[in-house]
């Protein structure tokens, strides 16, 4: 602001006179409506009352001033939880579209094995598939093939599995197990001429898969994946 300016909306406030302002806000009832932030700056009217006498319109301000901070505090919860929602999908998405243009069923696995943990900002990525047909136990540079019943033994009869975690299992996630906080296990159907795999995915926010919120995204990758790998497989 130029110093001019400054000057002149200085010369303007002082000019103004608290019965200036009180007449104002008669005439404009929905003012402070319209502007709830200035509840938060008011001060209540002193205490004034005589013996056996409540303040009410102190107590009345106070509490519009808590009710307004409570609101907005549930605001910024709100926006700051559609935001990470937000970027969560987006992360989804794009290792989505990235499954689909895996050319061969190595550059699948290799995407599994060297990309998705970081695209999809996880602490650990595990691609099972248990043993069957032309696929034998071990591993095998971003798949591991397991034996029979291991599906079952993590994720029993569900497709999908979200979970809050004190202590993750080396089996699914290995060294990276001791950071994950959080994990969605994933049923995959590749064939039906195959056993099950799995998905799983760990992070290290202990809420990430908790909530509950990206239940549709892990089941929408789980499903492209099946896909994929039944056109190598």
């Amino acid at each position: 602001m130029k110093r001019e300016e400054y000057s002149n909306n200085a010369h303007a406030l002082s000019s103004v006179m608290p019965g200036d302002v009180r007449d104002y806000l008669l005439a404009h009832p929905d003012f402070l409506a319209d502007n709830g932030d200035l509840l938060a700056a008011l001060v209540p009217p002193a205490a004034h009352r005589a013996e056996g006498v409540q303040d009410f319109q102190r107590y009345m301000l106070a509490r519009l001033q808590e009710h307004f901070a409570a609101i907005k505090g549930e605001h910024d919860d709100l926006l700051s939880l559609m935001q990470e929602h937000l970027q969560r999908q987006n992360r989804f998405n794009a290792a989505t579209l990235s499954l689909l243009d895996a050319s061969s069923f190595e550059a699948t696995l290799r995407f599994i094995d060297r990309d998705l943990t970081f695209l999809l900002d996880q602490e650990s990525v595990g691609l099972f598939l248990e043993a069957g047909g032309k696929l034998h136990v071990g591993s095998y540079h971003g798949l591991t093939v397991v034996p029979e019943g291991f599906v079952s033994q993590w994720i029993g009869q569900e497709d999908v599995d979200l979970s809050e975690q004190s202590s993750a299992a080396p089996e699914l996630f290995g060294d990276k197990a001791r950071g994950i906080r959080s994990q969605a296990l994933v049923r995959l159907d590749v064939s039906e001429d195959l056993p099950p795999g799995l998905l799983a995915l760990g992070h290290r926010d202990s809420m990430y898969y908790a909530t509950g919120l990206a239940t549709e995204q892990v089941e929408c990758l789980g499903a492209v994946l099946e896909r994929r790998l039944r056109a190598w497989i």
